[in-house]
């Protein structure tokens, strides 16, 4: 399956979209204002210890401790991310359990490593087992183990990587991953992969040596650069920018990590935007959708509460098969498939809870759940998924390390007193200046006489514009040779926006 990726830097957002056979299969947002944590690390200070719930409060410098269990202070054999890991030696001995105030005191300086960032009301989950990855391989500096990924399949292959390792000089308690993109790559590709990693770990025990806790000690890559690290392979055609220092950027991180991928990465010169251009901007508005409806007719409805996800099937308006129990199965094995897209690209976390319509066979009920598996190994996110319930209810859980895209681009409505969402204001400063944007190429050449244009808002919203993101509206203003005036109406609702040239 033919794939590309699409790139768009705007208004202090950037979005990615993958595209496979020209369909929205995977997006990522990222506030270029806001450092994601995951995979950092610190140079931390333990600041309390919590015996009864075995776990540790930790200051890694940030206003909000975070949580350090005791399963995570110690070694763990937990498959590094969705890779799938088999270890070269044995790791079915018995694990020694050890109590957190065997292994941590208060005021304990620690190197630890966010897994989770900071959701709601919790702080940020930490481990000690500190993992640096790459294009090839993934550096575990308190392991003693060589693993492959599962999902490199033929025994083989497995056993040339693995043979491959095993003449590394590995430091002592040092362990590697070879990842599911080391399959079929030369020994030179993994030693390379392997002198940048450890190029990294002395970089950071020398930081750690030289600054006080706490401390940032490493800092992960940006969004965009860990797709072209963990994902970029032979099946994307192209990778399409449409920002000119984005494309520069990313032309240098693919010269470190895939240097023979570098002529598919292109700078986008049309004058529409980007996604909308290949349909991208209709299905992410989709995204927030609560109904969507499937091809056949059929229909799926999804409530996103605190506690779980919960979704439902419905057949809706199709009815062309004669026998009912056609008809459900139809609807049922498109629902499951837009299910797993639909939790990819909304980035749902946590409990899963889906009523798939009743069927009678328990031949058509695994052919159902067998489809839903297939479709949910695509998801880079760890998926466990449970057999039918007796209610004929499917639960499955997925890895949880980021906030929902909802609940990322939405807050609590203030109209409504926390009963719904609207978009943040963040959110909509960021539409703004697109939709102004949009304007102004549409209309900036035929309208010379009119150099001024106003964009109306709500006061908030263009109070966040005018606060972090005058830079954006001066450049469209030079960039357009106009003046452009930020102005309030207090009866807008907080999506409103008015563009108008006077």
């Amino acid at each position: 399956m033919k794939k590309q990726i699409l790139i768009n830097v705007e208004a202090g957002e950037r979005r990615i979209a993958i595209l496979a056979e020209n369909k929205l299969d995977d997006c990522f947002v990222e506030r270029l204002d806001r450092k994601e944590m995951v995979g950092n690390i610190y140079k931390a200070v333990v600041d309390s210890i919590v015996p009864a719930i075995g776990a540790a409060f930790v200051n890694y410098g940030k206003p909000k401790n975070g949580f350090l269990y005791v399963s995570d202070a110690t070694e763990s054999l937990e498959d590094y991310e969705d890779e799938g890991v088999v270890y070269d030696t044995d790791t079915s001995k018995e694990k020694k359990f050890l109590k957190i105030e065997e292994l941590l005191k208060k005021g304990q300086e620690v190197m630890v490593q966010v897994v989770k960032e900071e959701l709601g009301t919790k702080g940020a989950r930490l481990t000690t087992n500190v993992s640096l990855p790459g294009r090839y391989l993934v550096l575990m500096p308190h392991g003693e183990k060589i693993g492959v990924s599962r999902r490199i399949r033929e025994d083989q292959e497995r056993k040339r990587i693995r043979e491959i390792l095993k003449t590394f000089k590995l430091p002592e308690n040092t362990g590697l991953i070879a990842r599911t993109a080391a399959a079929g790559c030369d020994k030179k590709d993994l030693i390379r992969d392997f002198k940048y990693l450890s190029r990294q770990w002395l970089f950071i025990k020398a930081n750690s040596k030289r600054k006080a806790a706490p401390a940032l000690l490493w800092q992960e890559l940006d969004l965009a650069s860990k797709i072209i690290r963990d994902i970029l392979n032979d099946n994307f055609e192209k990778i399409i920018v449409d920002e000119r220092i984005e494309f520069k950027r990313l032309l240098h991180v693919i010269n470190n990590f895939s240097p023979e991928f570098r002529s598919k990465v292109e700078l986008y010169r049309g004058e529409e935007p980007i996604f909308e251009k290949y349909g991208i901007e209709k299905e992410l508005d989709k995204v927030y959708n609560r109904k969507i409806f499937l091809k056949c007719g059929g229909y799926i409805t999804i409530e996103q509460t605190e506690g779980m996800v919960a979704i439902d099937v419905n057949t809706g308006g199709y009815t062309k098969k004669q026998n009912p129990e056609d008809t459900v199965y139809k609807v049922n094995l498109e629902a499951a498939v837009e299910v797993a897209r639909q939790l990819r690209l909304r980035d749902v976390g946590g409990i899963v809870v889906i009523d798939f319509i009743d069927m009678e066979t328990e031949q058509r009920r695994k052919s159902l759940f067998n489809t839903l598996q297939y479709e949910l190994k695509k998801d880079r996110a760890k998926t466990h998924i449970a057999c039918f319930s007796e209610l004929n209810i499917v639960e499955l859980t997925r890895q949880r390390t980021h906030k929902s895209l909802e609940s990322s681009a939405y807050q609590s409505c203030p109209y409504c007193e926390g009963k719904g969402l609207i978009k943040s204001q963040d959110t909509v400063a960021i539409l703004a200046i697109r939709k102004l944007s949009e304007f102004l190429k549409k209309s900036g050449t035929r309208a010379r006489g009119n150099r001024e244009v106003e964009i109306v808002l709500h006061p908030d919203v263009a109070a966040k514009i005018r606060k972090g993101k005058s830079d954006y509206i001066n450049k469209l203003a030079r960039l357009f040779r106009v003046k452009i005036v930020v102005l309030e109406n207090t009866s807008f609702h907080y999506e409103d926006i008015e563009i108008k040239r006077v």
